[in-house]
């Protein structure tokens, strides 16, 4: 998960149109969430040679680069209704219908962290107590402020992260699997926090994202790194060439931190953000000798003298 600033004020077509008014007030006056339309939250529509279009998916593809909100993998882009608009699991509560096509609230998800049993699907635990309709009215009408997810948040104090709202550094971590079958995602606000929660809610650590973390960080970082040390020691290269090529290794890691199309920005981010996390994630599987070497390059690159 990483942080992702949305443009609130460019709103998909079909979730403002008329026929998305008119369907919203006919789901309020009858609180009948069967009749909230996928295809106004998805934002279908004709093309000019004449295929079908999601506006909503699309847009949500294009901000958030065809990653899942969550777990940040690639994926076929699902609609996620932050808020459920069904049910609320464990909670007196008929789900979120009013913000059914609220654009704070849709997010893009993969099918594994919003499936019904393993994923999101209708879970949403809070803090405080869960909103109802009339809670969102000013003057009998619906308050466009309190109808938007930060608002919202701030009343309920949610578990879930949310990242057009949350800084996920703040709550998330990595460490390498006890059992060293991946790398796990760790909340770090506290046992029973949000991080904990939303890993949990999610499911961020299933097996599948465990390995496929652990293959960047072997397959990306850990095999390069043991590449410039057998050409070292095979005498291919001299030191100062070994420098230089550890070094440009430090800065093609940094750029790709920062790189928001590239999968697992947060671990990307992570692994680069400190000497201890560089050890216990990327080399730690290295000859100790070769642990030392790297790790004394990495803090010299850190502060600016390798």
């Amino acid at each position: 998960m990483r942080k992702v600033v949305k443009d609130l004020k460019n709103i998909p077509a079909s979730l403002v149109s008329q026929e998305a008014i008119d369907s919203l007030q006919n789901i309020i006056d009858t609180r009948n969430n069967d009749l909230i339309k996928s295809d106004i939250y998805r934002g279908k529509y004709l093309k000019a040679n004449g295929s079908k279009g999601d506006e909503v998916v699309e847009k949500l593809a294009k901000i958030y680069h065809g990653k899942c909100a969550y777990c940040e993998e690639r994926t076929l882009i699902y609609i996620e209704h932050y808020r459920p608009k069904g049910r609320v699991q464990k909670a007196k509560h008929s789900g979120y219908f009013w913000l059914c096509y609220e654009w704070t609230n849709l997010l893009p998800t993969c099918h594994e962290c919003n499936k019904i049993g393993g994923g999101k699907a209708d879970q949403f635990p809070v803090s405080n107590k869960h909103l109802t309709y009339d809670d969102c009215l000013t003057n009998q009408q619906i308050d466009s402020v309190k109808i938007k997810a930060t608002y919202l948040n701030s009343k309920e104090a949610p578990f879930l992260l949310h990242p057009e709202i949350d800084e996920p550094k703040d709550f998330l971590a990595f460490e390498i699997d006890a059992n060293k079958n991946g790398v796990s995602m760790i909340g770090i606000d506290g046992i029973g926090g949000r991080g904990d929660k939303t890993i949990s809610i999610c499911n961020l650590n299933r097996q599948p994202l465990l390995l496929n973390r652990l293959n960047y960080i072997n397959d990306y970082v850990n095999t390069k790194i043991k590449k410039l040390f057998a050409k070292l020691s095979k005498g291919s290269i001299p030191k100062e060439t070994f420098r230089e090529e550890m070094k440009e290794l430090f800065q093609e890691l940094d750029s790709h931190k920062t790189d928001e199309k590239r999968t697992f920005t947060l671990l990307r981010w992570f692994v680069m953000e400190s000497a201890d996390n560089f050890h216990k994630l990327a080399i730690s599987s290295l000859p100790k000798n070769e642990q030392e070497v790297a790790l004394a390059f990495f803090k010299a690159y850190k502060n600016g003298t390798l």
